[in-house]
């Protein structure tokens, strides 16, 4: 990231290069979430999962919120972030199906984010 997008991250302006790079670190987070999940590392898939949680609040106050892929970003977004939550919640209570549940949530809509936020 160049010196005039981390200003303008750290200041809380919308900046789309910033935005676009932390939904993909978002996308690829949320698939090590998934992999680790699916052989049953709770620790790591919760590690992944609070590193993609990390990343999408970081893509969020960087969005323009004046573009239309801006706002389905976010939209999908929360709703990753959300699931993301819930499923380190599971998995901290050591309920590996219900954990997996919403991290496969998670995944489609940190799917879905990064896709609106490349079109920006």
């Amino acid at each position: 990231m160049g010196f005039l997008s981390a200003m303008a991250v750290q200041a809380g302006l919308p900046d789309v290069k910033a935005a676009k790079m932390h939904a993909q670190s978002m996308l690829n987070e949320a698939e090590q979430m998934m992999n680790h999940g699916d052989q049953g590392h709770m620790d790591v898939m919760i590690s992944h999962a609070e590193a993609m949680i990390k990343h999408t609040k970081e893509a969020i106050e960087a969005i323009p919120l004046d573009n239309i892929h801006g706002k389905e970003t976010v939209e999908h977004m929360k709703e990753a972030i959300d699931h993301a939550e819930e499923a380190i919640g599971r998995g901290q209570s050591g309920n590996l199906e219900m954990a997996m549940a919403h991290a496969n949530k998670a995944m489609a809509h940190a799917r879905q984010g990064n896709q609106h936020a490349q079109q920006m």
